[in-house]
């Protein structure tokens, strides 16, 4: 009776080295793979959180600015309007000598407000006559956003510091948050005559990108046109 001669049972030391360093290879990459669309996921969501949170602040000021500007005083009787100057709006608040001699906007105006960084908004959003006053501060990146009630007798601008609020952080802003352009273009262009706001804003992501270890930034654009007439 013969004896059946098997083949030796499993693999070799060498099979075994070759398939260990193959799998290993081809683990790594994947691992690798793995990491690097993590680390790209959570760069890129990073910026689409800046960039919601800039969309969302112009959106508002331009709303703001849409709506500068009412109630008119035309649309009160005379005596009304004379004696309660808080009952209308007029399109954008100035400082200094606010309500009485508007001050002049731009390169050698005598505006503080509204100025490059800092604009207060007039407008009745359902509350009666507010001041919306947006600032924004060099020193700390961050844009700030304050209302409050119309006030005649005060000056806008030490009357709404109170109000501020952080509004929008991680902005790098080197160039004007606001520009303005005018109904009729004068030497000296006044609040009152400002159509049209332009919005820039450069924001900072606020976690360095994991991959390149730097702080990626977006810059937003808008613009709010007052739909109000002058008072």
């Amino acid at each position: 009776m013969k004896k059946r001669n098997h083949g030796a049972d499993g693999f070799s030391l060498v099979e075994l080295l070759v398939g260990t360093v193959l799998f290993t290879i081809i683990t790594g990459a994947v691992f690798s793979l793995l990491v690097s669309a993590q680390l790209r996921y959570r760069g890129e969501s990073n910026v689409t959180q800046a960039f919601q949170q800039a969309n969302v602040a112009i959106d508002q000021i331009v709303r703001d600015v849409h709506s500068a500007g009412y109630p008119p005083k035309n649309s009160f009787a005379v005596a009304v309007s004379n004696a309660q100057p808080k009952y209308y709006a007029l399109p954008f608040a100035w400082s200094p000598s606010y309500p009485g001699t508007p001050c002049a906007v731009g390169p050698g105006g005598t505006c503080a407000v509204p100025g490059d960084y800092d604009l207060i908004v007039e407008a009745d959003t359902g509350n009666g006559v507010q001041w919306i006053r947006y600032r924004y501060s060099l020193q700390n990146g961050t844009l700030m956003r304050g209302v409050t009630l119309k006030d005649p007798t005060k000056d806008p601008m030490s009357y709404t510091n109170d109000a501020l609020a952080p509004y929008l952080d991680n902005v790098i802003n080197q160039v004007p948050v606001f520009s303005y352009t005018f109904d009729t273009p004068t030497t000296l262009n006044q609040p009152s005559n400002i159509r049209e706001v332009n919005i820039t804003l450069i924001v900072q992501s606020a976690q360095p990108d994991p991959q390149t270890q730097q702080f990626r930034t977006i810059t937003l654009t808008g613009q709010g046109i007052r739909f109000n007439p002058n008072q």
